[in-house]
């Protein structure tokens, strides 16, 4: 079908096509201008190395995109923020050495998992973070007291690769790499040999993670970047939806007109022409007065006259789909981006297999996602704090896993197992006893094997007493498989 003349909307508006055109979504027309950098003026200056990207602009995607937001908060909760302990090394370990190494991680205020979690949204977000790390009395041979989160896009790094720059508003701090045998003045920059700078003028230490980028020796680069045009797309569809249908109204049909026809000079008041003037005209009246009859005059051009006038109701189900259909585009590309499975968002995929493959899915994120990002932080916090600067050779700081378990899964077989008499009441406790507090018992009625409730392989003269224990048990293993 040739192009429509032109739309009639709800609001009985004729919207030219030319007019829907500018309404557009375009790949070309999304502006991809960073802002000003509030470094500029001190990249020569101070010999600081400019990032690849505006960090201020990456922190301010943050809250232009539901699913980016939700995606760097869940990666940096599940690679962080779930918990963090103390491995031993060898046999026998030294349990004096993980009180010590317990009473720093232990003590860090806020906590540890929130110092970890918002250094990594910034790693996620704009694609490094920082760590401040705080000896006693500032002194470099003295071991750490605290550790501290700096937020990343306030730190540029120096081209030296060991003196990092703060600046908030008109202040300014400068910290050093963690374990450059050097002092640097906190408010100068300058250098000088190891504990020759007064206490209250040395800078602390910084411990640096990067999401690691090919393109940069200093900085790591986010893993929305790809998807940086997803994201604008979504925000052109969100600002379209706005601008258009509160001008005109949602597109109810659309106006084919052919033939030899003259549509009339321009209005310069209204920008519409005499023919669309009696279409939105008519169609008002329609609106005011429903079931009455549309009678429309088509002035016609030298010829025949042969003017075909066709109106075609637009399905409103049609238009919003496509509208849900972009969007989900632009969402699955941030998320693909991203690497994070829509179930870890709470995002509920339909289909025949959609059930099926969450937990695969996010065995997947698990394993290629969250624990090479759990190894790096595990790396740096072992070798420059627990090996390094404690010396403790006995113990490994580990981050806590996500649990990839399906857990209401798990209930249903094991509730079907034991109803067939393929599991009995000890097998159920041992694989839920982390989870539930439960503990084996040992009883014949709790080592049988039952069918619908009926014990199948116990000896047809035992007397089972029905200890207190084990029904106590057995009522909490069936309210357990019930729920």
């Amino acid at each position: 079908m040739s192009k429509p003349f032109c739309i009639v909307t709800d609001k009985g508006h004729a919207v030219r096509t030319d007019v829907l055109d500018r309404y557009v979504l375009k790949e070309g027309e999304i502006s991809r201008q960073l802002r000003d950098d509030q470094f500029s003026e001190f990249y020569g200056q101070l010999g600081l190395v400019p990032p690849l990207y505006n960090p201020t602009t990456l922190v301010q995607l943050l809250e232009m995109n539901t699913y980016h937001y939700r995606c760097v908060t869940t990666k940096a909760r599940d690679v962080a923020g779930l918990g963090w302990e103390l491995r031993p090394l060898k046999e026998n370990p030294s349990e004096k050495e993980r009180a010590r190494l317990d009473e720093f991680f232990s003590g860090i205020v806020p906590s540890l998992s929130i110092v970890l979690t918002n250094m990594q949204k910034d790693v996620e977000a704009i694609g490094y973070g920082a760590i401040e790390v705080i000896r006693e009395d500032y002194d470099p041979d003295n071991q750490p007291v605290n550790l501290a989160h700096i937020p990343a896009h306030t730190l540029r790094i120096h081209r030296d690769g060991n003196r990092f720059l703060q600046q908030r508003g008109a202040r300014k701090r400068w910290f050093k790499l963690f374990g450059w045998d050097k002092d640097v003045d906190m408010e100068t920059g300058e250098v000088a040999g190891l504990g020759e700078i007064p206490a209250e003028r040395r800078a602390t230490e910084i411990l640096w993670f990067v999401n690691y980028s090919p393109r940069s020796n200093y900085y790591g680069m986010p893993d929305i970047i790809p998807a940086i045009g997803a994201v604008h797309g979504d925000i052109s569809r969100r600002d379209y939806n706005i601008s258009f249908f509160d001008n005109y109204g949602i597109p109810s049909y659309a106006v084919f007109i052919t033939g030899n026809y003259d549509p009339g000079e321009e209005n310069p008041d209204t920008g519409k022409t005499p023919l669309e003037e009696s279409i939105e005209s008519h169609f008002k009246e329609i609106k005011n007065k429903p079931h009455s009859t549309l009678i429309l005059s088509v002035p016609s051009t030298i010829g025949d006259g042969d003017v075909k006038v066709e109106f075609v109701k637009l399905s409103n189900d049609i238009k919003e789909a496509s509208f849900r259909l972009y969007r989900q585009d632009n969402r699955d590309e941030v998320l693909a981006a991203h690497g994070v499975p829509a179930y870890r968002l709470g995002i509920t995929e339909t289909g025949a297999l959609a059930g099926n493959i969450a937990q695969e899915a996010t065995e997947i994120y698990k394993r290629s996602v969250i624990e090479p990002r759990q190894e790096i932080i595990e790396a740096v916090l072992n070798r420059a704090l627990v090996w390094g600067a404690f010396g403790v050779q006995d113990w490994e700081f580990r981050l806590a896993a996500i649990d990839t378990v399906d857990e209401e899964h798990d209930m249903k077989v094991i509730s079907m197992l034991f109803d067939m008499g393929a599991m009995t009441p000890n097998q159920i406790i041992r694989y839920f006893a982390s989870r539930f507090g439960l503990e084996p018992v040992d009883h014949p009625a709790m080592k049988a094997h039952y069918i619908k409730g009926t014990p199948i392989d116990l000896d047809e003269g035992l007397v089972l007493p029905q200890t207190q224990a084990v029904e106590e048990t057995l009522q909490r293993l069936k309210g357990i498989l019930s729920e």
